[in-house]
């Protein structure tokens, strides 16, 4: 009975011993499977970042695209508007020599 209980025994060391080494490598495992799931949601982190910073930079060359326009229009609505004053500035210099001449003459024939 003692040969009996000294097998239970010795196969219950060898059974800890064993499930010890299991414990140990799944414990193995889980650490290389979070490793791997750190690693790959880092990646898909940095992959994001990147899709992200690659918008921002579109928008921001669209925007400098739009304020390009903007500014282009706006200098050529002011070109116009200066031509416009030159014209009216013209024609106003033109009527004032016109007025001075007049003056003259008509003070010239009122003697």
């Amino acid at each position: 009975m003692l040969e009996v209980l000294d097998k239970i025994k010795e196969k219950q060391e060898e059974a800890k011993k064993i499930i010890d080494e299991a414990s140990i490598e799944v414990e193995k495992i889980k650490q290389g499977l979070l490793d791997k799931s750190v690693n790959a949601n880092e990646e898909a982190f940095l992959t994001e970042i990147a899709q992200i910073e690659k918008k921002a930079n579109e928008l921001r060359k669209r925007s400098l695209l739009g304020i390009d326009v903007k500014i282009k229009e706006i200098l050529n609505k002011a070109e116009q508007q200066a031509k416009e004053i030159e014209i009216k500035a013209k024609v106003n210099h033109e009527k004032a020599v016109n007025y001075v001449v007049d003056m003259i003459f008509n003070k010239g024939e009122k003697k």
